[in-house]
């Protein structure tokens, strides 16, 4: 997840204790790696996403591209952040 998110995985590790305490989010044992866990949402974190998506749609922010633009975004940080030598893509 932190590669993906381009974070340490410690500030995933951080970032997934605060989800969980606030009860967003619960961990449960990978179905076939047993080093591994996930962080599942939970009813009341799908409900936090489905205000917070509304409250960002485009009617509600005045930015009505920003959507669209949010993969351009992201591919612009990831292949700066490539560059800079602190990002590996899985896979690479």
């Amino acid at each position: 997840m932190g590669a993906r998110l381009m974070v340490h995985p410690a500030s995933v590790t951080n970032a997934v204790d605060r989800l969980e305490a606030e009860g967003l989010v619960r961990r449960i044992p990978h179905p076939t790696d047993r080093r591994a866990t996930l962080a599942e949402i939970t009813e009341k974190g799908r409900s936090l996403v489905a205000k917070a998506t509304e409250a960002w749609s485009p009617s509600s922010s005045g930015w009505p591209s920003h959507r669209a633009r949010g993969g351009e975004v992201a591919s612009l940080i990831t292949a700066l952040r490539a560059r800079a030598g602190d990002y590996t893509a899985p896979g690479d």
